[in-house]
């Protein structure tokens, strides 16, 4: 089986990340980096929301942003994005609100993340 061809996932959407893999073994590199890279920083979203620290969010979410388009179905990817935009404008609260309702998403893209892997 070609683990590059497209799943019925929900969420993960590797049409993005085919552009940047040669082959199945860079992808698997690819979605190792990004399983890290989307652990991290919802991670460091959630703390530096329970510590009110709105700058460190925003670094946080800019780098969630970053890779997103690569690696997620396009409306999850936008609704990061535009999380991102307005974490930039709005109180701390409104960001802790819009988060928290992605969270279930970017926690349903983990899920899938680990099962496309697990199927290598």
């Amino acid at each position: 089986m070609n683990n590059l061809t497209p799943t019925p996932f929900i969420w993960l959407d590797l049409s993005g990340a085919k552009e940047f893999a040669a082959d199945e073994g860079q992808m698997r590199e690819l979605m190792a980096t990004f399983e890290q890279s989307l652990t991290q920083e919802v991670a460091s979203i959630q703390a530096n929301l329970t510590a009110n620290e709105g700058s460190k969010v925003e670094l946080s979410l800019h780098a969630l942003k970053g890779f997103m388009s690569l690696f997620s179905a396009p409306a999850l990817a936008q609704a990061v994005a535009q999380l991102y935009q307005n974490s930039r404008e709005q109180p701390l609260q409104a960001t802790r609100e819009g988060f928290q309702s992605i969270l279930p998403n970017l926690e349903a893209l983990l899920g899938e993340v680990r099962i496309w892997s697990s199927r290598l």
